[in-house]
């Protein structure tokens, strides 16, 4: 789940001025659990931050990094550290809840996440964000805060392929399509 206080810590060290960094909202009142602070502060980065930035501030986000699913990806890089990496990305969608990734021509990752439900939201696709959870449909959520999710999957990806991810775009969402589009992240290697 994403949190203003690491969202702002994050653009403190992309080295977003301070004055533009007061204009985000980073520093509204989250208490109550009330979801719109952290969607408004989401927005308000769309329309002052490149999309670079704001997707490096949102992968910085990524929750659930530890537990079975951290356990499951470092088994996986040890039991297969000899393939290569496009045998290790055909393998991966056999770890429980790693979504489907596929290796792209030009080199990248993409990971594609549908079906999932939450028992909160109607829709071919839901999301499992707890802030999320808490909106009634319809609505629509920039697809830029799924930046935060796309951080959890690049944690786990990175540790199980051995590779340094970044993300370059959120390809699509359940939450600008009233849950009728599946989650979707392309990530870059660094250093390809």
């Amino acid at each position: 789940m994403a949190s203003l206080k690491k969202m702002r810590d994050a653009a403190i060290k992309l080295k977003i001025p301070e004055e533009i960094r007061a204009q985000l909202g980073f520093d509204a009142d989250t208490s109550g659990g009330n979801p719109m602070p952290y969607i408004a502060a989401v927005e308000k980065m769309d329309e002052f931050l490149s999309h670079e930035q704001c997707m490096a501030i949102m992968e910085s986000q990524g929750c659930c990094k530890t537990g079975k699913r951290d356990e499951d990806c470092k088994a996986f890089a040890q039991k297969h550290a000899n393939k290569t990496l496009g045998e290790k990305i055909k393998l991966l969608s056999t770890v429980e809840y790693m979504m489907a990734p596929a290796l792209n021509e030009d080199g990248t990752i993409t990971v594609t996440f549908s079906g999932h439900q939450n028992g909160k939201h109607a829709g071919a696709n839901t999301c499992s964000c707890s802030v999320i959870k808490k909106l009634k449909q319809p609505f629509s959520v920039t697809p830029t805060y799924c930046g935060c999710c796309a951080g959890h999957f690049r944690y786990h990806y990175q540790n199980a392929l051995g590779v340094k991810l970044r993300l370059l775009r959120v390809e699509s969402s359940p939450l600008n399509t009233n849950c009728e589009a599946a989650c979707s992240f392309t990530f870059k290697r660094e250093g390809a």
